[in-house]
């Protein structure tokens, strides 16, 4: 394939002149392989442009102000007042990591990468050169936690500061629309507030969808309003809500005899005076899943899984193994499916979302545990044999049979990082 030669600008000069975008041609007629060279072409080719117009709009407010550069993006690049806003607000941040916009220029980190680190950058100290080698191996999802890990680490006191920032900017937001009277809530919550009304919320649903067959001809976007609306309006008395308990986890420093790094659900670190706040402020449930006990074995008695296995699944499987969705939207499926025998084992249960579900029974999809004791969703053989081969020559297969590596939770020692559960 032929490509047009990189335009020069200020930053282009960094590399050798390479591809800004490829030359239109019939896709139709390439090979799979030849498909996937061209979409990684094409990803170079997005992230040097992307590198052009960020330096171009960075010259142009240093020289001309904010308030016209805006003015230019929105008669250029004909974008909304809040894109224009964005893009000039993004371009300020470029300055500040410069080796962040060298790297996008020569089409090595994607865009969405560096937007990331430049807008960390502006909120507090980075190591620029960790977080880019961490942006040129990691897809979008693992990088934003490893950056978030790395915010987290650089703050220089356990987080706190990034927390406090968050939760200053929480907002809910109520709109009627005047048309027909709708209204439409919009709203941004600190990752702890938001990982207990997603529990909730999500606790609400299945209840409700259990609870009223007719739930079951409603969307799931009817019934987490309909979730909502009962969380919110119920005539609960002295109830307490339910699905409202966190789940945290926490390493154990052995040195210092005492809990460290604890974490949300989604994997977020939450700084350790947060952590004693919701001690101090309720009911903490031991879970040491160290041997066969709080019905995580519980063979072929029932199909579905127990709340103590939903809580250790999400411990150890921390979202859907699919594609990442949270975990307190995901099924517990048996890796053995249960019409065939499988047993409500731990360690015969997954998290997946619906969607990933689908396609593990509609698809051929199949479960796979990899040499690290994750375990993952792969596609079938074929029509994917383009793709690259799931196990490496040195990736020998796993001699680990404790079902919980990485979360602590084992059934042959006890674990070195417990988690808590708090109500």
């Amino acid at each position: 394939m032929e490509f047009r030669p990189c335009d020069q600008g200020k930053r282009a000069d960094c590399e050798s002149p390479g591809p800004v975008w490829p030359e239109a041609v019939d896709v139709a007629g390439l090979s799979l392989s030849e498909l996937r060279a061209r979409l990684g072409l094409i990803k170079k080719s997005e992230s040097r442009l992307a590198a052009m117009k960020t330096a171009a709009l960075a010259e142009y407010a240093s020289r001309g102000g904010e308030g016209l550069a805006r003015r230019v993006a929105l008669d250029e690049l004909q974008a909304s007042k809040q894109q224009a806003r964005r893009e000039v607000e993004t371009a300020s941040q470029f300055t500040k990591v410069p080796e962040t916009l060298d790297a996008l220029g020569a089409g090595e980190i994607p865009a969405d990468h560096a937007k990331q680190i430049a807008k960390a950058a502006s909120q507090g100290p980075v190591d620029e050169t960790v977080l880019l080698e961490a942006a040129r191996r990691e897809d979008f999802g693992t990088f934003s936690r490893t950056l978030r890990d790395h915010q987290h680490e650089q703050s220089g006191d356990d987080g706190k500061s990034l927390f406090e920032k968050k939760r200053e900017r929480r907002t809910l937001r109520v709109f009627k629309s005047p048309e027909d009277g709708m209204f439409n809530l919009n709203g941004w919550f600190d990752p702890e507030a938001g990982n207990r009304i997603e529990a909730a919320l999500a606790a609400e649903e299945r209840r409700l969808r259990n609870d009223d067959n007719s739930a079951d001809q409603a969307t799931f976007d009817q019934r987490l309003a309909d979730a909502l609306e009962s969380l919110v309006c119920a005539d609960t008395g002295d109830r307490k809500p339910q699905g409202t308990t966190l789940i945290l986890t926490a390493q154990w420093d052995m040195i210092n005899n005492q809990i460290a790094e604890v974490r949300l659900p989604d994997g977020d670190l939450l700084p350790m005076s947060e952590a004693l706040r919701l001690a101090c402020n309720a009911d903490i449930l031991p879970c040491v899943f160290n041997t066969k006990n709080q019905e995580l074995w519980i063979g072929r008695k029932h199909r579905l899984a127990t709340e103590a296995q939903r809580a250790a699944l999400i411990v150890r499987d921390k979202h859907c193994v699919g594609c990442g969705r949270s975990a307190v939207w995901c099924e517990a499926h048996h890796i053995q499916e249960w019409f065939k025998g499988g047993r409500t084992d731990i360690d015969n249960l997954v998290l997946v979302c619906t969607s990933c579900h689908h396609n593990i029974h509609d698809d051929g999809w199949e479960v796979h545990r990899r040499s690290d004791g994750a375990y993952e969703l792969r596609p079938p053989p074929k029509p994917y044999a383009h793709l690259r081969p799931w196990q490496s020559k040195t990736d020998k297969p796993s001699q680990q049979t404790d079902p919980f590596p990485e979360s602590g939770i084992s059934t042959t020692q006890p674990a070195d990082r417990q988690p808590v559960l708090l109500s």
